[in-house]
């Protein structure tokens, strides 16, 4: 039986925690996959995985392809389908992105990555790597840079996870932005379009990669950390 797989490294608690120590190197996770988001060791940048390569939109601004030698700390991406059916698409926000995108899933109990092609209104942000010993992400992000762009032709990459993931994961869609020139990037804060071409995929399969580490050995990953995950995934300073 054919299955769809998301593949995970380390979790997301680990990653709010601090854990931005590389994991698993660009070449290992484009071995199974080739479309996904995630970030780079030592939390240095935005990850977009696309059509097989690796891009990293920067705390600079800019959008650099990383090497397969490049180690991640946190990714989730998929062999993605590209021949799937695209659906037309409109939205003035983030808000009705998420609420219209949640209308064409056929079930909120799987996991889903997105790709959608067409010319976007976006605000995206993105850190600077990090120096040891590190600190929480959700003290980190209040250092992150954002960027908007208007009109600008690209992709969005992006993952739906189901509730019962909290922890593991970001119940929801957390989503990522790469420029059609490859130059500009980032992580998603507000995205608006008026003809965007979506693609989805149901993922029916999850494995997750653990990360070999002293931190992340110790921790307490049942720590509650909704609250500041959404803050740090959602909010801009603006």
């Amino acid at each position: 039986m054919k299955t769809n797989k998301l593949l995970q490294v380390s979790t997301l608690n680990a990653l709010m925690m601090g854990d931005y120590y590389g994991a698993k190197t660009v070449e290992e996770i484009l071995k199974e996959t080739d479309t996904g988001i995630g970030t780079f060791d030592g939390l240095n940048g935005e990850a977009i995985f696309y059509k097989g390569k690796a891009y990293n939109g920067q705390a600079t601004g800019k959008v650099i392809e990383m090497h397969k030698e490049d180690k991640v700390p946190f990714s989730c991406t998929a062999k993605f389908d590209y021949k799937v059916e695209a659906l037309p698409v409109t939205f003035d926000s983030i808000e009705q992105f998420k609420k219209d995108l949640e209308a064409h899933l056929p079930s909120k109990n799987y996991f889903y990555m997105i790709v959608m092609d067409g010319k976007f209104n976006v605000r995206v942000r993105s850190c600077f790597k990090q120096e040891e010993p590190y600190e929480p992400l959700y003290k980190v992000a209040c250092d992150q840079r954002e960027f908007e762009y208007h009109d600008v032709e690209g992709v969005v990459v992006g993952i739906y996870s189901p509730n019962y993931v909290e922890g593991m994961n970001l119940p929801g869609w957390h989503i990522h932005f790469l420029s059609k020139d490859f130059k500009l990037g980032g992580h998603i804060l507000n995205v608006s379009s008026n003809n965007a071409l979506v693609k989805i995929n149901k993922l029916d399969t999850w494995e997750v990669l653990m990360p070999e580490n002293k931190n992340f050995a110790k921790w307490n990953l049942k720590e509650d950390l909704k609250e500041k995950t959404e803050a740090v995934e959602g909010n801009s300073k603006k």
